[in-house]
């Protein structure tokens, strides 16, 4: 009986892997939105973290790797973002680590739906922000990816305030993700939370199986992208108070 829920267990985080591919390859974060909440009500916080840094890293290499043309990522804002992240990554290891789980998630629905709300608000007035702005957006996404993997919203709305392309931002995220990866994971090893579920190698398929789904569909709908940006927060906060309710 044990094989044949680990059986189903499997198919069902190999479709949920597809499925997060597909959207972080279609914006260019997203990956830990539909993911995580599941992943940690199935296999707990610690190991829900790990595992999607492991997929969702082979899911941003392949992004790059089979793009069309050069990647474009903003360098400058990659690395403004990755400094203002390191302290905020150390944090969130030990807030995953000392926090229970209800905390971590009422301070994540707390920063998504304000990501939403800002966004909405701000979106048809064509705001550009200054670059300072970059140090609170760190710190916060930095601190959401070691303890919960869900480090996207922030730098998303920061950057769709910084006059970016659709090509330009999907690859500036993903060059962010992959320079903060070994911090994150020595932060989360130094936390002693470091743990993956142990069919990982199936996933990594999974993902790289999405990532191809989702860069055909970005080819086609990147005119969109905008919209596309704000459906994807919206979906966040959606599941972020649902794991809530959960919890």
């Amino acid at each position: 009986m044990d094989n044949i829920d680990g059986g189903w267990l499997l198919v069902g985080l190999f479709s949920l892997i597809l499925l997060s591919g597909t959207v972080q390859s279609l914006s260019g974060f997203g990956f830990a939105l539909l993911s995580a909440p599941l992943l940690a009500a199935t296999i707990g916080g610690p190991a829900a973290v790990s595992t999607i840094m492991i997929t969702g890293t082979a899911c941003d290499i392949a992004i790059l790797a089979m793009r069309r043309t050069l990647p474009r990522p903003n360098t400058r804002e990659v690395l403004t973002l990755a400094a203002w992240s390191a302290p905020g990554m150390l944090a969130g290891a030990w807030l995953l680590a000392a926090l229970p789980a209800v905390g971590l998630q009422i301070f994540v629905s707390a920063v998504v739906i304000m990501a939403v709300v800002l966004r909405l608000r701000t979106r048809n007035q064509g705001v550009i922000v200054s670059r300072r702005w970059a140090a609170p957006a760190g710190l916060a996404s930095g601190a959401l990816s070691t303890s919960t993997s869900l480090g996207g919203p922030p730098t998303v709305y920061y950057l769709v305030h910084r006059d970016l392309g659709p090509h330009a931002m999907r690859d500036t995220m993903v060059a962010l993700s992959l320079i903060r990866l070994p911090l994150s994971v020595v932060s989360l090893l130094v936390a002693g939370v470091w743990e993956t579920y142990e069919y990982w190698p199936a996933l990594i398929v999974a993902a790289l199986l999405g990532q191809y789904l989702g860069t055909q569909a970005f080819n086609r709908l990147h005119a969109r992208y905008e919209h596309i940006v704000l459906i994807l927060l919206t979906a966040a906060a959606l599941v972020s108070v649902a794991a809530l309710a959960f919890s």
